[in-house]
């Protein structure tokens, strides 16, 4: 009885320790419980904050492959074009340049290109893009050449207008503009007309398109029109070019035959 009576009161005073020890505990626990809590929540920030930086890195590397192949499928929509046209050169063989340099001065309009003599390319080249006539090669180097477009004030393009068959000279005044002369104030010509080349004097091949008359006006005791046309061709902005040469032709009797050897 004495003994169940102790145990029974040693009981009660462990049960009464322990309440009392419990909020202690917990206060003494806290700091630790909320190291880990903390720790847990910056490992959580830190692993986003690496994911967020890794995905930053992805779609940079994504937008600069979006541009490259912008780039490159506007590149072959260039070449398309360039090719469509040379697919309709029937007398003429062609040459694809780059242009590495644009030079528009008061005094000069011209193109330089990655191509040169070591190409083939010779002086009095026609130059084109996909649309019309950009100008002539007028100098040479080894590996590049200066092309003298049609806006400059030099140079003169003999030219007829498509519609009409009329045949007059363009003379370069801008990038924008040209003018039409002696194109007699009887005849019939419109705004809108397409004036293309008209092959006299043996330096550009005929029918290339050159420019559309923008603007007529009658001048006064004059027997032409003043005339101003816009080059079809997109001078400042064309990035590859056409060089046009008249296909050699083989003489048969000049060619070896093979089959003999």
């Amino acid at each position: 009885m004495v003994v169940d009576h102790y145990s029974q009161l040693l009981s009660n005073f462990r049960n009464t320790v322990l309440t009392v020890m419990e909020p202690v505990e917990k206060i003494a626990s806290w700091p630790i419980n909320s190291y880990h809590y903390f720790q847990q929540d910056f490992e959580t920030i830190d692993s986003l904050k690496k994911a967020n930086q890794k995905l930053a890195t992805e779609n940079l590397l994504l937008k600069a492959k979006q541009q490259q192949f912008s780039h490159l499928t506007l590149e072959v929509k260039r070449l398309n074009e360039l090719l469509g046209t040379a697919s309709q050169l029937d007398s003429l063989e062609v040459k694809v340049a780059n242009i590495t340099h644009y030079q528009a001065t008061p005094y000069s309009h011209t193109y330089t290109l990655n191509k040169g003599a070591l190409d083939g390319v010779k002086i009095d080249q026609s130059v084109i893009d996909s649309f019309g006539l950009l100008g002539l090669i007028t100098q040479l180097t080894p590996t590049s050449s200066k092309v003298q477009l049609i806006s400059d004030t030099d140079i003169k393009v003999p030219v007829r207008i498509q519609r009409t068959g009329q045949r007059g000279v363009t003379i370069g005044i801008d990038k924008n503009t040209l003018s039409l002369q002696f194109i007699a104030n009887t005849s019939s010509v419109k705004v809108g007309d397409l004036i293309e080349t008209s092959g006299l004097g043996g330096i550009y091949p005929k029918g290339y398109p050159v420019a559309t008359i923008t603007k007529i006006t009658t001048l006064k005791d004059q027997p032409y029109f003043a005339i101003l046309a816009k080059p079809v061709a997109r001078i400042g902005k064309t990035e590859k070019v056409l060089i046009l040469s008249d296909k050699v032709e083989i003489n048969p009797k000049d060619t070896p035959n093979l089959e003999q050897k």
